[in-house]
């Protein structure tokens, strides 16, 4: 009976969907509508919400008392968040050479933190081995449960078009693993598959210049990821979401990206603070790694794209 009540609890939960028009920074200056699908405004700021809250459903659904994942910050926020909201158990693995800027938040949110050696990767890697060991629940990208978040995120296309009453012309969106970024996509091609829409935007990804799987494949030309050495990526306080050795979702994102003409643009730490401070003047507190976005877009414009409105995938954080 218990586990029968929180599962309607997390029937009832709702992301407030924001979306609004850019009207301050220069690029909004003229006819061309940017909008910004603002995730800020979730539980812990961030689209991690969203498949946060699937798993624990999923995991409640299932019998299970304990989820785990393996994050640089803002998914372990998601998660922990969630899973005490629900009275689950969190274990959250993190690498111990990160910031781990959002650890603190997790412990406020009673998960328990455990601190791998290496990257990003190896904390996945470790909870992925943990899970299957103790009996968890598996949130880890790229794992049995991956395709969770991949159907979480398409809402964010179906509110995209409720909000606008159309598809836009180009979406942009923050791109680490990929995982966003490719089922923002498939809500769209859903979506067209339906009947509902008669189009696909152009899939933008934007993420950091200090290693990314995705952009590295996209800009050798090669038709499968290739493999990156650890010398070839850096993480920084700012690009921990976007740097990835391995993007768990990466060919989901590749396809995303290629079939609907896309392309993928990168951006330093001191682009990123920038882009954050032009978003500011919107009204709004976002992550600078999530402003790449909108830098993504402006960059797009820059090589000849054209566009007659697009939209912005960008969050925040919250404490």
């Amino acid at each position: 009976m218990k586990m029968l009540q929180q599962a309607t609890l997390l029937e009832e939960f709702r992301f407030p969907g924001t979306l609004f028009r850019v009207r301050k920074i220069p690029i909004a200056q003229g006819w061309r509508k940017i909008y910004i699908k603002w995730e800020g405004n979730n539980p812990t700021g961030t689209q991690k919400d969203r498949a946060a809250y699937m798993h624990v459903r999923r995991a409640i659904e299932q019998g299970y008392d304990t989820v785990t994942v393996g994050t640089c910050g803002n998914f372990g926020a998601s998660l922990a968040y969630f899973a005490n909201l629900h009275g689950m158990r969190a274990v959250i693995y993190v690498p111990s050479r990160y910031t781990n800027g959002r650890v603190r938040e997790m412990r406020k949110y009673n998960a328990e933190i455990v601190y791998v050696d290496g990257s990003y990767e190896d904390a996945v890697e470790r909870s992925v081995l943990d899970a299957m060991k103790y009996g968890y629940y598996d949130s880890n990208p790229g794992s049995v449960n991956s395709r969770v978040a991949l159907e979480s995120f398409k809402a964010i296309a179906y509110e995209i078009v409720a909000a606008l009453g159309s598809v836009p012309d180009l979406v942009s969106v923050p791109m680490g693993n990929g995982t966003t970024l490719a089922g923002i996509y498939m809500g769209f091609r859903e979506m067209l598959d339906m009947g509902i829409s008669r189009k696909l935007p152009v899939m933008l990804g934007a993420t950091t210049g200090l290693g990314n799987q995705i952009a590295e494949t996209l800009k050798r030309g090669s038709e499968e990821l290739v493999p990156l050495r650890e010398d070839e990526v850096r993480e920084t306080e700012y690009n921990e979401p976007l740097v990835s050795i391995k993007a768990f979702d990466g060919e989901y994102a590749l396809e995303a990206i290629r079939r609907s003409g896309g392309l993928a643009f990168e951006f330093y730490d001191e682009e990123l603070l920038q882009l954050a401070e032009e978003l500011r003047m919107e009204g709004i507190d976002p992550l600078p790694a999530s402003s790449s976005s909108l830098g993504a877009i402006e960059r797009y414009l820059e090589f000849g794209g054209y566009f007659e409105n697009a939209v912005a995938v960008v969050t925040g954080r919250r404490f």
